[in-house]
């Protein structure tokens, strides 16, 4: 029989839903992370068979997934300015969670960038016939 550790010597629990994150919210980030690692599959499946064109375009897909994980917030200030603040109000609050998001998350905006390049690069490649 083991003995039960003092309050002290226990592991610090992990809150099981973080400072103004929902469930629907962690549901929905991982479900971004599962679609970014099955279209990186898929990319790696495609560059294999010679398919250049569509492994940038899954690759792109995959860094979009990517960067939206962290944009749940945003999205929550959105709904939220929708209705009750004045459009002012709703506009600085926007801002201001802009701002935050960017601050805590600048790969964020990087990846985003990188997956919309990849994917007009996709685009590009397919119209030329280079696929």
């Amino acid at each position: 029989m083991t003995p039960t550790p003092k309050p002290s010597q226990r592991p610090p629990r992990r809150p099981a839903v973080g400072a103004g994150e929902t469930s629907g919210e962690r549901l929905w980030r991982g479900g971004f992370f599962y679609v970014s690692a099955a279209m990186g599959a898929m990319a790696m499946v495609d560059f294999d068979a010679g398919r250049f064109a569509h492994g940038l375009g899954d690759a792109g897909i995959a860094c979009l997934m990517l960067s939206l994980m962290t944009q749940f917030p945003f999205v929550r200030a959105v709904v939220q300015a929708g209705g009750r603040e004045s459009p002012e109000q709703a506009r600085q609050a926007l801002l201001q969670e802009a701002e935050k998001l960017r601050a805590e998350h600048p790969w964020a905006e990087r990846l985003n960038r990188a997956g919309w390049m990849l994917l007009l690069t996709s685009l590009a490649l397919r119209l030329i016939g280079a696929a």
